[in-house]
């Protein structure tokens, strides 16, 4: 991982938490989003310009350039919602491996309330969010636990092991917008130490990125989503991982079996009513596994 995103809060982290407190105020259904949360937490003026139609719609072409990117995140944020929304009573432990700005442990208090919720995050990423939460005088629920890492520095296994997270327990791991920024050896590092720790019908979340996907869409060449690419490697979240070949070969080797991929098509039309998302979104997929052992 980049030094850089030790050093200053992840810009992703910021993007998503503005992308997602826009939606809230989105007075489509299909834009609106029900993170309240990130409503409460951005600057005082973009939460003024988020409120009203005309200032919200310049916002968006100012901010969110890349196309579907706001369309994907929206959907993306409804997707892990309905996860959350619906999880079984047998839960014990969730991950939420780099968390950002992520309030589900708030907003799914009660779906939750019977399991032990870490985030996990770079500590300067982490501190702006405890900081800005504490400011807005937002309440963090007595099962929730921070783990910060340097993952320059410390070892994943020891910073679980110091805050409590269990072995052998039922659990969810939630790796949202992670993937894309992490090299093929820490996605491997990272799978092999959640199958350790995972019970047999744990659950997996993560999206990720279609590497022909990738290549066709880099085919086409957008200049959007170029500047888009140039702006992360810049910030020191350069992306990185891509999947090669089947979502349900790469998961066997983590002793995970899928339960649905959902593409960038289907996204748009469970939550857009719409054929697919413009063409930055279009190499993403969200999934959701269980441990089979």
């Amino acid at each position: 991982m980049s030094k850089k995103i030790e050093e200053k809060v992840s810009i992703t982290a910021q993007g998503t938490c503005l992308m997602r407190a826009t939606s809230y105020y989105e007075k489509d259904p299909q834009y609106k989003s029900e993170d309240f949360i990130a409503s409460m937490i951005i600057p005082s003026f973009l939460k003024t310009i988020a409120k009203y139609n005309i200032l919200r719609t310049i916002l968006k072409r100012v901010l969110f350039k890349v196309p579907g990117i706001y369309e994907y995140v929206i959907s993306r944020t409804k997707f892990i919602d309905d996860i959350c929304n619906n999880l079984v009573p047998n839960i014990d432990q969730v991950l939420i491996l780099g968390a950002g700005f992520d309030s589900r442990a708030i907003r799914f208090r009660e779906q939750l309330k019977s399991a032990k919720v870490f985030e996990l995050d770079a500590p300067v990423t982490q501190k702006a969010k405890i900081n800005q939460f504490i400011g807005a005088h937002i309440d963090f629920p007595p099962n929730l636990s921070f783990i910060s890492i340097d993952f320059n520095k410390e070892l994943l296994v020891e910073k679980l092991d110091e805050a409590g997270f269990q072995k052998k327990r039922t659990c969810l791991f939630l790796l949202e917008g992670l993937t894309y920024y992490l090299n093929q050896e820490a996605i491997d590092h990272t799978l092999h130490i959640i199958s350790d720790y995972a019970a047999k019908d744990s659950l997996l979340v993560f999206d990720y990125a279609s590497a022909s996907a990738v290549r066709q869409e880099r085919g086409n060449g957008d200049s959007k989503n170029e500047k888009h690419y140039r702006a992360l490697a810049k910030a020191g979240e350069n992306p990185g991982f891509m999947l090669e070949g089947k979502i349900q070969d790469f998961l066997k080797k983590y002793n995970f079996e899928l339960i649905e991929e959902v593409n960038s098509a289907q996204l748009a039309e469970r939550y857009f009513k719409k054929n697919d998302f413009e063409s930055a979104a279009q190499p993403f997929r969200i999934i959701t596994a269980r441990k089979t052992v």
